[in-house]
C-alpha cells in the first residue's frame, strides 16, 4: 500500500508521546505536516524532525490534497468543528478522547465518514494498555465463575492544581471528561452497554474550576461495574478488580511502560506490579502482565484505510463510551440513576 500522507494538529503531550512516535518511524505512514502555535514546540520539532513541515492554520493541512489522514491532538472544545471539516474535505480523522459531548454529534461525524467513505476512529488506545490485554486473556482463560463485580480506577496523588486547558473553566474540561473515556471504554469493551448508570462529580481540591474526582456505577443484569478516579489518593486502590464466585483479580499501579509504540520482542512486562489470580485469602497466582500493544491502533488503522471495513467495532464502542458518558453528567446533574437505552 502507499503511504499514508499525515498531519498531526497539536503537538502537546498528546501529539508528541502518543502519535508521533508510532508513526514516525511506520512503514505505512509518512508525516507531512503538524500544526503547532507554541513557539518551543516548533523549535523542537524543527531540531528533532526538520523534514516535517509545521504550520498554524488549520486550514493548510485540509486543504492541502496531499494529506490522506488527519490526526486531532488539540483541546476538546474543537473536536467536532475540526472532525466534521476534516471529513468534508475527504480526509480520515483521528480525534482524541472525548471526542465530542452527546450522541447525537458523534452520530453525525460517523454517518458523514461513512457517506464519505473515510474512516473516523476516537483515540482509545488504552484499550491496548497491557493490564487490559492480560485481563481479556484471563476472562478467557480462568474460571471466575458468575462475574458479579469489576472496578477499574485512575486515581492519582496530585494536590496541586495543574495550569494546563483540562483543569480550565473550558468545554469539556476536568477529570471527568479526561479520564472517564478509558475507563468506560475498559466496561463497553468487556461487557457491553449497562443497563443503567448512576455517577457523581467531585471539586475536592481548594480553588479547582472543575470536576477532579467522579465516582461512577454501571449496573448489568447480573453485576455491577465501579468506575473512579481522584487526584487526593494516598494509598492507591486497585488499578482494576474482578470479583467472581469462584475467583477474582487484582492488579495495583500503572503499566511501565505506559505505551508501547513499537512491537517488541518481550511478552510480558518487568514492573514487579501485583497482579494476581485470587481463588481464597490463602490461594493466590502471581499473574504475569503482558507488555502494551498500543502500536496496534495505527497497525489497524492502516488495514482500515486500505482496505474499508465492513463492520467497525471500534465505532460502535465509541458511540457506546458517548452515551454513557452523557448519561452520567445527567445523573450527575439530576442525582438519579439513567436508563441506558441500547440504541441499534
Amino acid at each position: 500500500m502507499q503511504k499514508i500522507k499525515t498531519a498531526i494538529v497539536g503537538y502537546g503531550m498528546s501529539g508528541r508521546i502518543f502519535h508521533l512516535p508510532p508513526l514516525i518511524h511506520h512503514t505505512n505512514y509518512e508525516i507531512k505536516k503538524v500544526m503547532t502555535r507554541n513557539p518551543k514546540n516548533q523549535k523542537d520539532l524543527s531540531v528533532h524532525y526538520p523534514e516535517i513541515q509545521i504550520v498554524t492554520d488549520y486550514h493548510d493541512i485540509i486543504e492541502d490534497p496531499e494529506i490522506d489522514l488527519v490526526i486531532l491532538a488539540t483541546s476538546n472544545d474543537v473536536h467536532y468543528e475540526y472532525t466534521k471539516e476534516a471529513l468534508l474535505h475527504d480526509k480520515h480523522v483521528v480525534c482524541e478522547k472525548p471526542f465530542v459531548d452527546t450522541y447525537t454529534k458523534a452520530k453525525e461525524l460517523f454517518d458523514l465518514a461513512f457517506e464519505k467513505k473515510r474512516i473516523l476512529r476516537v483515540f482509545h488506545n488504552r484499550q491496548y494498555d497491557g493490564d487490559m490485554m492480560t485481563i481479556k486473556r484471563l476472562l478467557k482463560s480462568k474460571d471466575f465463575g458468575q462475574i458479579v463485580s469489576f472496578t477499574a480506577r485512575f486515581d492519582r496523588y496530585a494536590p496541586e492544581i495543574s495550569d494546563n486547558w483540562r483543569f480550565k473553566d473550558t468545554p469539556m474540561s476536568g477529570i471527568y471528561y479526561d479520564l472517564a473515556p478509558h475507563l468506560v471504554h475498559d466496561a463497553v469493551e468487556l461487557f457491553g452497554l449497562p443497563n443503567f448508570v448512576f455517577n457523581t462529580l467531585y471539586d475536592d481540591r481548594e480553588n479547582t474550576e472543575v470536576d477532579d474526582h467522579f465516582e461512577m456505577v454501571l449496573y448489568y443484569d447480573t453485576m455491577t461495574v465501579f468506575l473512579g478516579s481522584q487526584m487526593l489518593e494516598r494509598d492507591p486502590k486497585p488499578r482494576f478488580e474482578i470479583v467472581g464466585t469462584k475467583a477474582g483479580y487484582v492488579k495495583y499501579g500503572f503499566d511501565q511502560p505506559d505505551v508501547v509504540n513499537t512491537e517488541p520482542k518481550e511478552v510480558y512486562q518487568t514492573s514487579g506490579l501485583r497482579s494476581q489470580f485470587i481463588t481464597t485469602p490463602d490461594q493466590k497466582q502471581d499473574i504475569p502482565l503482558y507488555l502494551g500493544e498500543h502500536y496496534r491502533f495505527y497497525n489497524l488503522l492502516a488495514h482500515h484505510i486500505d482496505e474499508y471495513p465492513d463492520e467497525d467495532i471500534d465505532q460502535q464502542h465509541a458511540l457506546s463510551v458517548i452515551l454513557i458518558m452523557q448519561l452520567g453528567l445527567v445523573s450527575h446533574q439530576i442525582k438519579q440513576m439513567i436508563k441506558v437505552p441500547h440504541k441499534g
